[in-house]
């Protein structure tokens, strides 16, 4: 059968219909397959960029763990360093002053034991006198 004019133009719009949308459908797939391999690549740059982020923090607490340690390490240091040098200053100030300390002791207890001395010889020569004296008190009460 022959096909009148107005017959073939609707069957030629609705071919190129179907073709166009073939061809949108194709295109609509190749755009989507595109789309989705963006997609995925983003994600693993997304996933890459997330593990470099993590070992830099992590470098980062490496570094400032040891750090603190080394500021530790350092004051504990200075600390002593401080200390030795006031006790050997302590040391001097003392040597310095206390020199001759052990001969005025020794004066002073020469002295002390010459005192005690004398103090018994006179207990021994007046100590009938005393007695006398004490019984004499003893008496008048």
């Amino acid at each position: 059968r022959s096909l009148v004019g107005s017959e073939m133009c609707i069957r030629d719009r609705y071919q190129r219909r179907v073709r166009g949308s073939k061809l949108r459908d194709s295109h609509q797939e190749e755009f989507r397959d595109l789309k989705m391999a963006e997609t995925q690549e983003g994600i693993k740059r997304l996933i890459a960029a997330e593990k470099e982020a993590q070992n830099i923090v992590k470098e980062a607490r490496e570094k400032r763990v040891a750090l603190l340690r080394q500021a530790k390490e350092d004051a504990t240091r200075e600390v002593e360093e401080y200390k030795n040098t006031r006790m050997n200053q302590f040391k001097e100030y003392k040597a310095k002053h206390t020199q001759g300390t052990d001969d005025i002791q020794k004066q002073l207890a020469k002295e002390t034991e010459e005192t005690i001395q004398r103090i018994q010889e006179q207990v021994k020569q007046s100590g009938p006198e005393i007695v006398k004296l004490l019984l004499e008190i003893v008496e008048r009460v």
